[in-house]
């Protein structure tokens, strides 16, 4: 597959095609790696499963060249443009990794279309337009699996792992987990394939709950809960169950190390404030990645789960009544990337979705949700989409009016950031009731020369000022008209 990859890549993109599970980003990984070898200028991986996503991995990918202007970080968007530009004119030794794509179509505008740079993009179902050439990626044949089985297990047993590899539907995923289990817990085929078929799927699973509706390949689910079992029980501590649910959750893209460590040393990984040094944090990814349950970047410094592996944490969660906590657990995830400040497109991509979990499962007034949507809107600001920080910021302070009060010093932060937030936007008038909220109840508990007061009252200043200077404008138009 890589001697064709190789030949295929001199010309137009690459489009790895295949189902779930038959292992297009390992092989995309493996070129990728073979690049940075080789040493080549630029070697750039996008999670491209989303917009938010895309957008991130392209702005990283722009600063890792120093693409920017004055200094200053471009908005995610002009990001990918710049990035592309500079591709097509200056592409040569440079790779550009597109993962896990599901529209082309969002793709293209970020593909260069001349140029010496290679694109390759990785989607599981078949393209409904062409971008470049497409090469197939199948199961793997019965002496493929036969290879895996045998080079992993060491055991000698031709018929056994015949066996295996055609329960699992001789899909790479689920034969790399059955593999990881079979040597770690020293069984032989016969034993695993009965464990295999043993296994109350129905009893571990709340289907549906994902959000995914088509069945699992054949043998994956069983495969990853015994991966799951078998981990369980080498961990008494259980971080490598907390690892796992967490980045079942945050799935949509992968997480540094620091933001997990930072979950153990705080306590929610394990949740009860049970805290967790880094070093087991980062031994619980080697024994994950070990077992294939998690895959490690081409830097080693993030992780990633299988979207398949996600899926069925996830319902096995739910199942047990889990998934919630595992949420929360996240949000300590969330937080952590948004201090630095230097994360915010990744903690946008991560917490979009969370904070829709979140709602669902916990309430849009539950603690856990509203530290997701302040995150969130704190990661809006801070990359200049202050009018999608909007929704998130009005939720939080209706949320905090109902539960806070009026007058509590989080529902006055809060209101304070709407009213800044809409004066940003072009929307002074919408800002001044909420200025002259601030500035009363300021006064009344702080005193009329308090600094909150005066900021309060500086800000209704303004938006005045901007109201009336609209509306003139608005008049004069209308004069002339």
């Amino acid at each position: 597959m890589l001697a064709q990859l190789n030949r295929a890549s001199q010309g137009p993109p690459v489009v790895l095609t295949g189902r779930r599970g038959v292992g297009k980003t390992q092989l995309a990984a493996a070129y990728a790696r073979a690049r940075l070898v080789a040493g080549w200028r630029l070697v750039a991986w996008v999670d491209a499963r989303g917009s938010e996503s895309l957008r991130a991995g392209l702005a990283a990918a722009a600063d890792a060249v120093a693409l920017s202007d004055g200094g200053s970080r471009p908005e995610p968007a002009d990001a990918g443009q710049a990035l592309r530009h500079w591709l097509e004119t200056d592409g040569s030794r440079c790779l550009l990794v597109f993962d896990d794509a599901e529209d082309l179509g969002l793709l293209r505008p970020f593909v260069p279309a001349l140029g010496a740079a290679r694109i390759l993009i990785t989607m599981a179902r078949e393209p409904s337009a062409e971008l470049g050439t497409r090469v197939p990626v199948d199961v793997f044949s019965a002496e493929e699996a036969l290879a895996l089985l045998d080079g992993r297990t060491g055991l000698a047993d031709e018929a056994g792992a015949s066996a295996v590899a055609a329960e699992l539907g001789y899909l790479p995923l689920a034969l790399d987990q059955a593999a990881a289990v079979i040597a770690g817990q020293h069984l032989g085929y016969a034993a695993y394939l009965a464990k295999l078929r043993a296994l109350p799927v129905h009893d571990y699973l709340a289907r549906g709950e994902s959000g995914e509706e088509q069945p699992y390949p054949p043998g994956v689910a069983e495969a990853v809960l015994l991966s799951l079992e078998a981990v369980r029980a080498a961990d008494p501590l259980g971080v490598c169950a907390g690892v796992m649910q967490v980045m079942a959750v945050l799935s949509p893209a992968a997480v540094r190390r620091e933001p997990l460590r930072a979950a153990g040393q705080a306590g929610t990984l394990l949740g009860g404030g049970r805290r967790v040094a880094a070093s087991l944090v980062d031994q619980a990814l080697e024994q994950l990645t070990e077992r294939s349950l998690l895959g490690f970047s081409l830097d080693g410094q993030a992780v990633g789960v299988h979207r398949l592996v996600a899926r069925v944490v996830r319902e096995s969660l739910a199942r047990r009544g889990r998934l919630a906590t595992a949420c929360q657990a996240a949000a300590s995830v969330l937080d952590y990337l948004v201090e630095p400040g230097d994360s915010m497109p990744h903690a946008i991509a991560i917490g979009e979705p969370l904070a829709a979990d979140l709602e669902q499962m916990l309430g849009p007034d539950h603690p856990g949700t509203l530290s997701v949507r302040n995150s969130l809107a704190t990661a809006y600001h801070a990359t200049g989409r202050t009018a999608e920080a909007i929704p998130q910021v009005q939720q939080l302070l209706a949320a905090r009016e109902r539960l806070l009060g009026a007058d509590h010093p989080s529902t006055l932060a809060s209101r304070n950031n709407l009213a800044s937030a809409y004066r940003a936007t072009g929307r002074p008038a919408e800002a001044i009731p909420l200025f002259e909220q601030n500035v009363a109840a300021c006064e009344r508990l702080l005193g009329a020369d308090h600094p909150k007061t005066l900021a309060s009252r500086h800000g209704l200043d303004l938006a005045r000022q901007e109201s009336a200077q609209a509306g003139n404008a608005l008049q004069a138009r209308s004069q002339q008209d």
